[in-house]
């Protein structure tokens, strides 16, 4: 039978077998450490972002609550990379070694709506209104079939320093391949084809009004509601690098586990949801939102509204819903003189 054999004296096999070796060997303490330290921030910046998403009411916008839906399996990512014991390979391990391969599926494959959502809108100026129902399907369908196939057969349990598919046979790394890597892998493919095509039709758009007093508005709306999306596919992309090369080396020469890209490693997947909440508090406007006199200024605001009869409520607080405007701009730049896009737009 084929089988995965690590070298019994290797520092790798002494932090997954001993218990005590956090206390015995620096490397232990440091990837133990550097991981605890990464999920916690990543952990804080998601419960920051969705604070700041419900206060504000942001999650009327389709956008806003694309990146809301990214936080849930990135926070389920930093709390199971807390998880204290990396080497029990008890059932709280298998629980963990799924909800870290669903999370991160479900991590993937939002990206990738949040690339196709920007083609769909720079192609054909509106979002369908079937679009968020089919994400939904796609994405928590799809990331909970594919992490369940695993529990059967028990494959989940003790891998290296976190818990996630063992890999000790061929039918276990045959797991791995059929229901991560290779997901994962042609979701960063498609998402660069698609993240390509959106920096050119923008590009294009920029270079058809070229002379025209309208293209700086026209780069103002892209700066707004477009280019801050597309770093979220090009930032979880550099993340995925030293993932990735501490899984071939770990995968080409399993006796020889190089402590530098474990400890990469370990700094970098718990910390996606700390990069996601950098990229969202980029711009001045949702800084300033943070400050506790706006936060104050906004909860007794929505505490009067609600205090309100329904009907005014209701008058006052639908949102001016404009679905076709920003294709208008694309169109017709000359709509830039007369109208801005509206807080309820599709890009909002």
């Amino acid at each position: 039978m084929y089988t995965i054999n690590v070298a019994e004296k290797t520092w790798l096999t002494n932090c997954t077998d001993n218990d005590d070796a956090y206390k015995n060997d620096y490397r232990c303490k440091a990837i133990y450490y550097a991981r605890t330290t990464s999920a916690v921030l990543s952990v804080l910046g998601c419960c920051l972002v969705l604070f700041i998403i419900i206060v504000y009411k942001k999650y009327r916008h389709f956008t806003q609550r694309l990146v809301m839906y990214l936080l849930l399996p990135t926070f389920v990512i930093s709390g199971v990379s807390v998880y204290p014991n990396i080497s029990n390979t008890s059932v709280s391990c298998e629980v963990a070694g799924f909800f870290m391969n669903w999370g991160i599926l479900s991590q993937r494959l939002i990206i990738l709506c949040i690339v196709v959502h920007l083609l769909v809108f720079t192609f054909r100026q509106r979002r369908p209104a079937s679009l968020e129902l089919m994400f939904h399907i796609v994405i928590w369908g799809f990331s909970l079939c594919f992490s369940i196939i695993p529990i059967f057969g028990h494959h989940y349990g003790s891998a290296g320093v976190w818990c996630w598919i063992k890999g000790t046979n061929l039918k276990e790394e045959g797991l791995r391949f059929g229901c991560f890597y290779i997901w994962v892998w042609c979701c960063i493919l498609v998402e660069i084809v698609c993240f390509g095509l959106v920096v050119a039709r923008v590009q294009e758009q920029l270079k058809m009004l070229q002379g025209n007093p309208d293209a700086l508005q026209l780069k103002e709306q892209y700066k707004k509601y477009i280019y801050p999306l597309l770093l979220y596919p090009l930032v979880n992309f550099i993340l995925a690098i030293p993932v990735t090369a501490n899984r071939i080396q770990n995968w080409i020469d399993k006796e020889n586990p190089v402590f530098e890209l474990f400890l990469l490693h370990s700094i970098v997947y718990p910390i996606w949801g700390f990069c996601n909440a950098m990229m969202y508090f980029m711009s001045k406007e949702t800084i300033l939102q943070l400050h506790p006199c706006n936060v104050w200024e906004q909860l007794i605001s929505c505490q009067g509204s609600s205090s309100q009869s329904p009907q005014v409520s209701n008058v006052q607080q639908r949102p001016n819903i404009d679905f076709n405007y920003a294709g208008n701009i694309l169109a017709n730049p000359s709509t830039l003189n007369s109208a801005t896009v509206e807080s309820g737009s599709d890009m909002e």
